[in-house]
């Protein structure tokens, strides 16, 4: 009887929990999915994914100028993303080399119609970490007073830290320097790794913490995946010798086909087990009512089109 009351508690907790409950509540939108963007909800900024650097400094891809949507007062951030790839991070951001300040250029300049900028690199590593603090300083220093300010940074936590010091993502320097610090508290488990939740509530409770105790509360965003990852857990690839190919066959009993030009080949259908694990209504309120537990600037949500049906209206207090 106790538990069910106290499920009966954290449910009528967690349901009561809106975005206006946050001074801020960003989005973030891809270019070419505008029409995703809801006619209604509380979203007060929108990350417009993303201007990449290139291998030459220079900004492709992404909006140009802020999107036509059907709200008003919005804030708009242009996201510069980069490839996930160590060289060239190092590459980018080393002083001694030229494209570092072509990059800084071309974002000051590529940022002019937007109200912010968002620097969201995240193949940093270790030895590049003061490279890449230093960059971000600088990019800060060039772009005009108005121009808000903010940094995606990597998930982390307080044992994280204690076994990573020389991890490139310091939150307290990264602190100094921006108006806003997003935390990406997604991804738990990613694509290449085991299948398992893509953001547990115990899991994002110790990065909350972490955050809370190393970024000011009015620059603190805490980042909420709005997706699913599916995984296959039986691996069907490999290579075989060759009197392993004629053991497999006659075990399938499959049809072969043989040509000199390429050899042979045949075909089988086999069954795999399939895991998938998303966000849903209830999880995406648990993170919610975690985020409300201590005065924070705002939540933001990974990514438009990717929500629950009738996310943004429930969250909006409709």
């Amino acid at each position: 009887m106790r538990s069910l009351i106290n499920a009966l508690l954290l449910f009528f907790t967690v349901s009561s929990v809106t975005a206006h409950q946050f001074n801020e509540t960003w989005a973030y939108l891809m270019k070419g999915e505008e029409k995703y963007f809801p006619a209604s909800s509380s979203i007060t900024d929108v990350g417009c994914f993303s201007a990449a650097i290139d291998g030459d400094g220079n900004l492709t891809g992404g909006h140009l100028a802020p999107p036509k949507l059907p709200a008003s007062n919005l804030r708009y951030h242009l996201v510069i993303t980069m490839p996930w790839n160590k060289t060239l991070a190092h590459l980018y951001l080393t002083p001694e080399l030229p494209l570092r300040n072509r990059i800084i250029k071309n974002i000051v300049e590529r940022a002019k119609p937007f109200d912010g900028v968002q620097i969201d690199f995240e193949s940093i590593a270790p030895e590049d970490g003061i490279h890449y603090l230093n960059f971000l300083a600088a990019v800060k220093k060039a772009l005009p007073p108005e121009k808000q300010f903010s940094v995606a940074v990597m998930a982390r936590w307080a044992d994280y830290k204690q076994s990573h010091p020389d991890d490139a993502f310091d939150y307290p320097f990264i602190n100094l320097v921006a108006d806003r610090v997003i935390v990406m508290a997604y991804d738990e488990h990613y694509r290449s790794g085991p299948p398992g939740p893509i953001a547990s509530l115990a899991w994002c409770r110790n990065i909350y913490d972490y955050a809370r105790k190393t970024i000011d509360a009015n620059k603190l965003v805490m980042g909420i995946p709005l997706y699913g990852r599916s995984w296959q857990k039986e691996t069907t690839t490999q290579a075989f010798r060759n009197p392993e190919v004629w053991t497999d066959l006659r075990i399938r009993q499959a049809k072969l086909s043989s040509a000199e030009e390429t050899g042979g080949t045949y075909s089988y259908t086999t069954n795999v087990t399939v895991e998938v694990h998303f966000e849903n209504m209830a999880s995406l309120d648990a993170k919610m009512a975690l985020y409300t537990s201590s005065p924070i600037q705002g939540v933001a949500f990974w990514r438009i089109s990717q929500e629950p049906i009738n996310f943004w209206q429930h969250i909006a207090g409709e």
